[in-house]
This record gives C-alpha cells, structure tokens and sequence, in this order.
C-alpha cells in the first residue's frame, strides 16, 4: 500500500546533474516522496555533499550516487553498468545534465562539448536503460530541455559540432567572448549550439516517444524557466554576463523544479508521451521539433555518433 505523504515509495529514480541547482531540488523532493533515488554527477565530493544534504532534509531517505562525466561515453555505459549491479528496474530517468561552453570543446571521444553533454549524452544514457525502464513500467522518461530552442529555427545537421571557424564560429580566446558579451551576447555561437542540442533534446523526445508506443515508458520534456543558477560558471567574461542577467531576471531554483518533479510523479501524466511542458502545462513546440523525417534523421545520427 502507498502511503499518503510518500507516493513514490518503492520506486527508483535516476536524476542527472543533480549536485547543484534544479537537479538537486529535484532529487531531493523525489528522496521526500519515499523514491530511492540515485543522484548522478560528474565530481565525487559534491555527489557525498548532495546525497548527505538530502538525508538532512529527510533523514529516512533512500539515496546514493553514481559518479560519471556524461559527456564521456565510455563512463556513461560504466554508469548504466553500476546501476544495474544495484538495480533490476529504473522507475523514473530525469536527464537533466546541461551545460554551456563559450569556447569550443571537445569530449574525449571527439564530440563538440555542448553536443556531447547536453544531448548525445542523455540519447546513449538512455539507451543504456531502456531495458531498466521497461521492465519497471509504467515507467518515465523526463527531459529537461529550454526554450532557448526556439532561437534556431531546426537542427543544424551540416554541422552538428559546430566546427566552423570564422565569422559566425566560436572564437578561438577569451577577447572574442568579451566582445559578445558587451556588444551582442545572445548571438554567441555557443548559445546557438546550446539552443541546437535542446532542439535535439525535443525531437529526440518525439521520436523516442513514437518508439516506445506500447511500452508502458512515457517521454516528455519540459522548460523548467530562466533558472538562477551557477549554469554557466566557468565561461569568463560572457559566464558572468548570463549568471548576472539571470540572477536578476530568473526564477528560484524551487520553482524552476517544479515541472521536472510534476513530471516524475504526478498520475495525471502516467499515459502522456511526447509532450512539452512549460510550467506545468502542456505546451505547443516548433514545427521542426516534431518533424518525423528530421527526428529519424536526427535518431540516426546520434546512433553513428556513439557507435550504438
């Protein structure tokens, strides 16, 4: 029998990126509800402070971590591995890892960073699980993606990473990030490659979604909101330029944990796949994030990408 004030008793949930910001919050109101709930980040010290946090704030809580860079495939598919050992079945997945670089990176598999991180990495982590969630079932896929998608108009396929040099290409030092950000900021190149992999993460939603008809695993992504966080900590001159604007103008990280919680637990979603979420609600995307002939385009890619 469930109980009243912990629904989500005797149900596992994995929570990407959930040392710091709306994947904590996250993480801990699932903890909250009775899920066990695997907290996943990249720095061990931070996941021991965030799992003893959690167990603070309720002190009976099932909680444990799993330490990985999910822009390395390698340790992506070690982390699915150790959380099988642990696990038969993965209740609810929220992949809400995310970053932004304002100069270009690549991954140790040679994958431009933002690509890595915030969509190959979430496409190959759960194909890693699949297998967990099904067997689960009824069980949920929750993708935090941003609105910041809308700034491109569809996927750029004839250069995914973003390798042009150049006009319109990252710049190659710290100057060129200090003049967008005083002169144009939002036509960064890195915003427009971080606004691409979250159009990636909604027509990856789509598809996986179509996909797993029948399944009794649900997809859905949502925009949690312009978030105060430390999201783009790190970046230089233009790093502190977004925190600025957004400690200003965000919202607390409370809030901008709502839809992504709502998502993982609320029985008014059990039976919806595929959709967006803006606050909670049911929201209308782009033509371009649900086209089927871009959104297979895209599943292909993304399987050649981590040689699945």
């Amino acid at each position: 029998m469930i109980e009243a004030h912990r629904p989500m008793a005797g149900k596992v949930c994995m929570v990407t990126g959930a040392t710091g910001g709306i994947g904590e919050v996250t993480a801990r109101e699932l903890a909250r509800q009775g899920a066990t709930v695997v907290v996943v980040g990249r720095d061990i010290q931070r996941c021991q402070q965030t799992v003893e946090s959690i167990r603070r704030a309720t002190p009976n809580a099932s909680v444990e971590f799993l330490c990985a860079d999910l822009s390395s495939q390698a340790q992506i598919r070690l982390l699915a591995q150790q959380f099988l050992e642990r696990h038969k079945a993965l209740n609810v997945l929220v992949n809400n890892v995310g970053a932004l670089f304002t100069l270009r990176q690549e991954s140790e598999d040679g994958i431009e960073m933002t690509l890595a991180l915030n969509y190959l990495g979430v496409f190959l982590l759960t194909q890693q699980l699949l297998d967990a969630l099904k067997a689960a079932a009824p069980a949920r896929i929750v993708n935090v993606a941003s609105e910041a998608y809308e700034d491109v108009s569809q996927f750029n396929f004839d250069d995914p990473q973003c390798a042009k040099r150049g006009f319109g290409g990252y710049p190659s030092h710290e100057i060129g990030n200090i003049f967008y950000a005083l002169a144009m900021p939002w036509a960064h190149p890195a915003f427009r490659q971080y606004a691409h992999t979250k159009l990636a993460i909604l027509m990856f939603t789509h598809e996986l979604s179509r996909r797993l008809a029948g399944s009794g695993v649900t997809a859905n992504a949502l925009h949690p909101g312009l978030v105060a966080t430390q999201f783009s900590k790190g970046n230089g001159v233009y790093g502190w330029l977004m925190r600025r604007y957004m400690s200003l103008r965000g919202i607390s990280v409370d809030e901008g944990s709502a839809t992504s919680i709502y998502l993982a637990t609320a029985p008014d979603v059990e039976q919806i796949s595929g959709a967006y979420f803006v606050k909670q609600q049911m929201a209308t995307t782009s033509a371009s994030a649900r086209d089927e002939a871009a959104t297979t385009r895209l599943w292909q890619l993304s399987e050649a990408l981590v040689n699945t």
